[in-house]
This record gives C-alpha cells, sequence and structure tokens, in this order.
C-alpha cells in the first residue's frame, strides 16, 4: 500500500488506502481487510474498468460496476433469473414510476428474496473473479461508513467469496481448455484430410519452371520473366551482393546474377517471396520465418561446400524447409484458438502442409524430402545427405550449437567444418536479412 492517511470529518475519523494493484493484489488486499473489519468503500480500477466494493464490518456488502458483463440486467436474462421479454417489460414499468429496476421486481414479486440474493451473490463473485484475473490497475478505500446497500441482502465473507470467485475462475480455464480441445482436434483433422485451400502457384515461378523444364526454353527467357517481376529483381540483386556470396565487387546486371546463383537458387526465391507476399495474416510472424529460412539456407550451402554436396541445392531446401508454416499461419487465422494450442498445431502439422504445398508447386523431389524429414534425423541415411545438412543447420540456427549425427551419413568431412565461425558468420548474415524482409 503505497499510502495510508487519517483525516477527520463530521462523522469522526475516516481511514483512506490507496495503491497499487500490481504491490498489493486484490486477494491480499481484502484478505486484510477482512481480518480487520473493515468497513467502507473500495473503488477499484484498471484502464476504463471501475468496480466499488461496499464492506461491512470485514463482510462484503454490495458492488457497483461499469462492465456490462456485470450489470443487473445482462446477468438477470443470462444467468436465467426472468426472460427477455420479461425483463423489457419490466425495464420499461420500473422507469414509468422511476423505480430502480431490481427495487420494481422485488415489489411486483417478479424475483423474491431468495432469488435476489442468489443474484447478488452471483454478480459480486463474477465481478471479483474478473479482478483476480487483472494484472494491473489501483485502489482506493474510503475507510467510513460504505455506500448505500440498501436492497443487498448480502453480507458474504471475505475468505469465501475469495474461495468461490477462483473456483470459477478454474470452472472457466477447465471449459476454455475443454473448447480449445475439440477445436484442436478439429483443425488437425481438417489438416490431415488436406480440407483447407493451398495458395496457387504464383505466375512467375510456373513460368520460369516451364521454361526451365522446356527443351526450347534458354537463360534469356528466364531473364525476361525475372526483370518483369521488380520485387523479384530487388530480392536476387540483394542475395547475390550479400554475404551468402562474399564477391570482391558488386553485381548490377540482372542476368549475371541470375549466373550466379543458379536456377534452383531462383526457383526457391521466387517461392519465398511469392508466399511471404501472398500471406496477408501475421505479418510480422512471416517476416521472422523467412528471416530463419534465409539464415538455415546460408548454413546449408556452408555445410554443402565443405562435404561435396551440391551448394544450390542445399541453399533451396534450406529456405524452403519450414515453408508449411506459412500455410498454418493463414489457415489458423481463421480460429480464435489459445497460443499453447497454435504452436502445438503448427509444430505438429507444419510439415505435412509443407509437403502439400511442395507437390502442389512442383517443386523437386529434394525439396519435398527435405521438408518431409528435416525433424528426423534418426531415419536419414546416406541417401539423405541434403536433409541431413538441412537438419543440422536448423539446429545450429535455432540452438547455436550442433547435435549429434551419425558420422557415416555426412561422411568424414564433417571433422574439417568450422562451426564456430559459421555461427559467428550468421550476426552478419542476420543483418543482411533484415534489409530483405
Amino acid at each position: 500500500m503505497s499510502e495510508l492517511s487519517a483525516e477527520s470529518g463530521q462523522a469522526g475519523v475516516k481511514n483512506r488506502l490507496q495503491g497499487d494493484l500490481k504491490i498489493m493484489p486484490v486477494s491480499d488486499l481484502l484478505a486484510w481487510m477482512g481480518t480487520r473489519g473493515q468497513s467502507g468503500t473500495l473503488l477499484l480500477v484498471n484502464d476504463s474498468v471501475q468496480k466499488k466494493l461496499a464492506l461491512h464490518e470485514g463482510l462484503l456488502a454490495g458492488l457497483s460496476s461499469n462492465r456490462k458483463e456485470e450489470s443487473y440486467e445482462h446477468i438477470l436474462t443470462g444467468a436465467g433469473f426472468i426472460g427477455r421479454e420479461q425483463l423489457a417489460e419490466a425495464r420499461r414499468q420500473s422507469w414509468e414510476r422511476r423505480m430502480p429496476l431490481v427495487r420494481y421486481l422485488v415489489e411486483t414479486q417478479l424475483l423474491d428474496q431468495a432469488s435476489l440474493r442468489k443474484l447478488q451473490t452471483f454478480r459480486l463473485l463474477r465481478a471479483l473473479a474478473d479482478v483476480l484475473r487483472w494484472q494491473g490497475g489501483f485502489f482506493t478505500f474510503e475507510g467510513a461508513a460504505p455506500e448505500t446497500t440498501r436492497g443487498h441482502l448480502l453480507r458474504l465473507p471475505i475468505g469465501e467469496a475469495l474461495d468461490r470467485a477462483r473456483h470459477l475462475n478454474q470452472e472457466a480455464i477447465e471449459q476454455q481448455h475443454k473448447i480449445h480441445e475439440s477445436l484442436f482436434q478439429a483443425i488437425s483433422q481438417r489438416i490431415m484430410s488436406g480440407d483447407f485451400n493451398m495458395p496457387p502457384m504464383p505466375k512467375t515461378l510456373g513460368q520460369i519452371q516451364e521454361v526451365i523444364n522446356s527443351p526450347d526454353g534458354s537463360a534469356h527467357d528466364v531473364l525476361k520473366i525475372v526483370m518483369a517481376d521488380q520485387v523479384l529483381t530487388s530480392k536476387i540483386l540483394k542475395v547475390v551482393n550479400s554475404s551468402f556470396y562474399s564477391l570482391a565487387n558488386p553485381v548490377t546486371s540482372v542476368q549475371h546474377a541470375i549466373v550466379m546463383v543458379g536456377f534452383n537458387v531462383l526457383l526457391g526465391i521466387v517461392t519465398t517471396t511469392s508466399l511471404a507476399q501472398g500471406s496477408n495474416q501475421n505479418r510480422e510472424e512471416v517476416v521472422q520465418l523467412m528471416r530463419h529460412s534465409f539464415k538455415c539456407a546460408y548454413v546449408a550451402k556452408k555445410l554443402a561446400a565443405n562435404l561435396g554436396a551440391d551448394e544450390e541445392i542445399a541453399f533451396v531446401c534450406g529456405l524452403l524447409h519450414d515453408i508449411g508454416k506459412i500455410i498454418l499461419y493463414d489457415l489458423l487465422s481463421e480460429y480464435e484458438i489459445i497460443d499453447s494450442a497454435r504452436k502445438n498445431l503448427i509444430a505438429n502439422y507444419h510439415i505435412q502442409a509443407g509437403v502439400l504445398l511442395a507437390a502442389k508447386w512442383n517443386l523437386p523431389e529434394v525439396v519435398i524430402d527435405a521438408i518431409e524429414s528435416h525433424h528426423e534425423p534418426d531415419r536419414l541415411t546416406e541417401r539423405d545427405q541434403v536433409t541431413a545438412i538441412v537438419y543440422l543447420s536448423d539446429r545450429l540456427v535455432n540452438d547455436g550449437h550442433l547435435p549429434k549425427l551419425d558420422q557415416s551419413i555426412l561422411g568424414a568431412g564433417m571433422n574439417n567444418i568450422d562451426f564456430q565461425g559459421i555461427a559467428e558468420e550468421l550476426q552478419q548474415v542476420e543483418t543482411f536479412v533484415d534489409t530483405i524482409f
């Protein structure tokens, strides 16, 4: 409590307390007042929400609140005390008689004494449960005769009220978990069955694939397609002139850039750029994923160079290994689910979503293999060299160190890799990646 003062007035001595609810939580504050048999009015404020609790000799005796959900009218219908039509008529009649609604209900016997007591208790406990969930706010307590509690039959011990309010919160949490568990299962089933919209293959990607796979296609045809896309052109030039290639002189020619990166890397950049641009939901999350993917691509390229593997292919697989997450970001934006459930769905099913997307967009088989198995090192064999490289790259970027992996999968070249040096170089790569997205 930040302040305790005594003031003199006509009614005698009046104590006034005020403080921060982060320092003195509501539960501790009320317990302190209950043990001392305090009487007065406790004002609780959190942002725009204001509530007043009336205390009488350490007992809770009344409530006023500006939250709609805690109004008498809202609770009367929501909790089943009275029907909506009956309440509307009672509201009209009480207004004509200039009488408080609850008093009118009691005097016209639409609400008996037992129901009124139950209503007041339910309303106060609901308000108290809400306050117990607050993460901040402040309080003021005027220790004197409380604000009028006329019409209130309530005299609820504070300890009992706190226990019952906590129970209400626990019930709400359990109910929420049941709802989310059911929703989690429904979404899981939807993903497993492929029952969601996959984005169409980007026009630029389809055109480049068509040229590359055509016996009549040429590098000049690819150049024309790329130069028609200014965003893609910019990203290709940024990649070539970055620490990925460590060139002595900057490349300004798109044609030279395409020769430098190769067709496979070009397809990888087109794919990631298209996905990032096409995802309007969770933009910041997509940007973070793209940055992670480019760092993995850098490490994969470095490892491949030391192990005699195809650097282009390793780069692309590192770049695309998590593309299924972007699909799930968009899918899960359709639902209101708790953060832990959302993270579990993404962790459990991004591989399946990625494989489905890669197959639909006709990405190379080696890319599909890397997407499907980059979290399962125990299944990898010597034929899965690129996937093993992606697995190591992902772990190095995420964890800052490498896990143990069967040396036979990647060969003796593993002994000659300067992993500490690669980890240090990632700081430069991160600076570059920040300029792309």
